[in-house]
C-alpha cells in the first residue's frame, strides 16, 4: 500500500469507467451492437491512469492461438473485470494486429447489494449475457446443476481456441489469496494442452499502488492414473501451482505447500542436489 508524505498508508486506487463510456455502452447493451473489446479496454485503462507493470509479456506467442489462465484477483475498488482489461491491454500492445481475447466469464453473481438492496440473481444472468454479445466473450453456467450447458461451452472453447486466444479465471471467486477452482477445471485445460495449445499463466496482484501482470512460461502438464477427480485435481494444482509461482507469498493460499515444494524442487535440480 502506498504511504502518504504525512506517513499514513494512502487509500488503494478505485478504478472507475469513463461516464460516456458507459452511456455508450448502455446503449449498446440495450440495442444489441458489438463493441471492439480491446479499444474499451484501452479506453479504461487511459482514463484510470494508476501505476501498472507488465512481466514476462514476452511469454505470449505474437502469432496464433493459446490459453490465458490467471488467478481471481479483486478488492474494493478493483473487481476482476478490471483485471481482465488491463490483462487484455497489456496483450494488445504486445501484439497489436491479433488483439482480442475471448474471456470466459461467469454467467451470474450472488449476494451482490444496491444500498440495503439486494440484487436478484436474474439482473446478473440477463446483463452479462449481453455483456457477452457486445464485447464478444464467452458466458460460462454457473450453477453444477447446469452440467450439460457447461459441457456445452466448454466444447465451444474447445473449437473458438483453434483460431483465437481464450482467457481463464478457473478458480471463478475469490479475492485474492489462491483457493481450488471449479470442478472440472484441471482435466479441461489438461485437454487444451493436449492439443498444443500454449497455456500462458498469468499472476495478477497490487505492489502499493502499482497493478502488476506477470506472464509465465507456457505450461508443460502431466498426467497421472486414477479416477476421474483424482487426475482433475492432479492437473489443476499444476496450473494454480504455475500461477502462485508468480504471485507474492501472501497470495499462495491453498496451494502454499505445492508451490513451496514446486519452488525447492526447482532449488534442488539447480544445485545439482
Amino acid at each position: 500500500m502506498a504511504v502518504t508524505s504525512g506517513g499514513q498508508a494512502a487509500a488503494p486506487p478505485k478504478y472507475r469507467f469513463p461516464r460516456p463510456q458507459l452511456v455508450l455502452f448502455g446503449l449498446h447493451l440495450v440495442l444489441g451492437g458489438r463493441r471492439s473489446f480491446v479499444r474499451d479496454c484501452q479506453t479504461f485503462l487511459r482514463t484510470n491512469p494508476y501505476p501498472r507493470r507488465v512481466e514476462g509479456i514476452e511469454n505470449v506467442p505474437r502469432e496464433g492461438s493459446f490459453v490465458l489462465v490467471a488467478n481471481h484477483y479483486a478488492r474494493d475498488g478493483l473487481d476482476t473485470y478490471h483485471c481482465g482489461m488491463a490483462i487484455t491491454a497489456a496483450v494488445a500492445q504486445w501484439r497489436p494486429a491479433l488483439p482480442h481475447i475471448r474471456w470466459v466469464i461467469t454467467s451470474e453473481w450472488y449476494g451482490r447489494h444496491i444500498g440495503p438492496l439486494p440484487v436478484p440473481p436474474w439482473v446478473f444472468r440477463w446483463t452479462f449475457r449481453r455483456v457477452a454479445r457486445v464485447h464478444g466473450l464467452v458466458v460460462m453456467p454457473r450453477q453444477p446443476t447446469q452440467a450439460m450447458a457447461r459441457a456445452a461451452v466448454l466444447l465451444d472453447i474447445v473449437r473458438l481456441v483453434k483460431h483465437e486466444p481464450v482467457g481463464l479465471m478457473p478458480e471463478a471467486a475469490g479475492s485474492g489469496t489462491l483457493r481450488e477452482p471449479l470442478e472440472g477445471s484441471g482435466l479441461f485445460l489438461h485437454s487444451l494442452a493436449a492439443r498444443d495449445i500454449p497455456l500462458i499463466p498469468v499472476g495478477i496482484w497490487e505492489e502499493g499502488d502499482t497493478l502488476v501482470m506477470t506472464f509465465g512460461a507456457p505450461l508443460v502438464l502431466s498426467a497421472i492414473e486414477g479416477d476421474r477427480q483424482a487426475r482433475d485435481r492432479h492437473a489443476a494444482q499444476q496450473v494454480m501451482v504455475a500461477i502462485g509461482r508468480l504471485l507474492p507469498r501472501q497470495q499462495w493460499g491453498v496451494y502454499e505447500e505445492a508451490i513451496e515444494r514446486s519452488l525447492e524442487r526447482d532449488s534442488s535440480r539447480h544445485t545439482g542436489l
